[in-house]
């Protein structure tokens, strides 16, 4: 009984305890819906003189020469709500709600960053509305852009579909690009075969990509920068001129015929001069002395070829690392460039081609 009792006597307490609380929170809710005792407006009923938009992304439209104004199509707020309804002008484009904005341009930073503009390109702008000027400024931008995986098996696919072609265009002897007329493998091919085909391996992954990750409006305009696009002719100038200077110095009086090899060797014929043969005696002919029986020379490591081998494996692995690092970004800009080598690198790759031709044009045939 007195248990009863107690339980009945703190019901009431219990009660209370659990009412109490929620009273008290229904009224601080109700009091923060008031408005201000001394009649002042609500702040979500008061409109700014300037009022800050959150970003938006854009498709370029024009820039004018001085970098003071900026036209662009607004296409959504974010890349996943792109059916977001964008107050003003409306227009129709790829399917969603679009305005055309004119953006004043104040900041010098922003200003700069202009001149790196394309039409077309799709950016996300931050900017403020001034009512009271009715004009709408500028504040920041961004180029669009996305993470890709893909650049490794873009690179690949590349690859394979350049080798087959080169296969097919061959008839199924890739390696007589590369091996000279004496049957042995050639410096000056091997070096611009292989450049070039890293080369156009990289435009194409380039294009490929591109397409992939910001779709077709977006095909096209990819740029080759000055430096690679030096080391890219010193390669072709080293392999035109070795081939004239061997040319000019094989029907020379005086300098032995190039011979021809059994088979080519691959690692061997790069790194090796191709010796010379033995020579008979010669009687002596009208003004030309007699020349004695010429013992062979057997085929010697040769620096100039060495040098020259390793500074173009050295580039081309260096710019596969770069063009790798490169597609882990998709820029969604109307034109691109394709990496840079520095100036270093590019230096290196001049002097080993100059060593390799100077050698070449002082020495015999056969030994340079």
């Amino acid at each position: 009984m007195n248990k009863a009792k107690t339980c009945h006597s703190a019901l009431p307490c219990i009660l209370l305890f659990l009412i109490v609380p929620c009273l008290m929170l229904a009224d601080t809710t109700a009091a923060e819906k008031k408005p201000d005792s001394a009649g002042t407006p609500s702040t979500a009923l008061t409109q700014p003189a300037a009022a800050m938009t959150r970003p938006w992304h854009v498709s370029v439209d024009s820039v004018s020469s001085d970098q003071l104004s900026l036209d662009v199509t607004a296409l959504y707020p974010s890349v996943s709500d792109k059916t977001t309804t964008i107050l003003g002008a409306v227009c129709a484009t790829q399917e969603i709600t679009c305005k055309k904005l004119h953006l004043i341009v104040q900041d010098s930073v922003v200003k700069d960053q202009l001149k790196q503009l394309h039409p077309g390109d799709h950016i996300q702008v931050v900017y403020t509305t001034d009512t009271t000027k009715n004009a709408t400024v500028l504040k920041a931008l961004t180029v669009d852009s996305v993470s890709s995986t893909a650049g490794v098996w873009a690179m690949l696919g590349s690859a394979i579909i350049g080798f087959l072609l080169c296969c097919c265009l061959s008839g199924f002897k890739p390696q007589q690009l590369i091996i000279g007329q004496d049957n042995r493998y050639s410096n000056s091919k091997f070096q611009m075969a292989l450049w070039f085909f890293v080369l156009i391996t990289s435009y194409i992954a380039a294009l490929w990509i591109r397409v992939w990750a910001a779709g077709t409006d977006f095909i096209g305009g990819v740029n080759i920068p000055n430096n690679l696009l030096l080391l890219s002719g010193m390669s072709v100038l080293t392999y035109g001129g070795a081939k004239a200077i061997t040319s000019t110095k094989s029907g020379a009086p005086g300098q032995t015929l190039k011979t021809t090899a059994d088979k080519p060797r691959f690692l061997f014929d790069l790194t090796h001069d191709d010796g010379v043969p033995a020579q008979p005696p010669q009687a002596a002919t009208g003004n030309q002395p007699a020349v004695a029986a010429q013992p062979a020379i057997a085929p010697q490591f040769d620096f100039g070829d060495f040098q020259m081998l390793i500074i173009t494996l050295v580039a081309v692995a260096t710019y596969v690392v770069l063009i790798l690092n490169f597609f882990g970004t998709v820029s969604y800009t109307k034109v691109t460039s394709l990496p840079d080598i520095d100036t270093t690198l590019l230096a290196g790759f001049g002097l080993g081609q100059g060593a390799y031709l100077t050698k070449k044009a002082v020495g015999n045939v056969g030994t340079s």
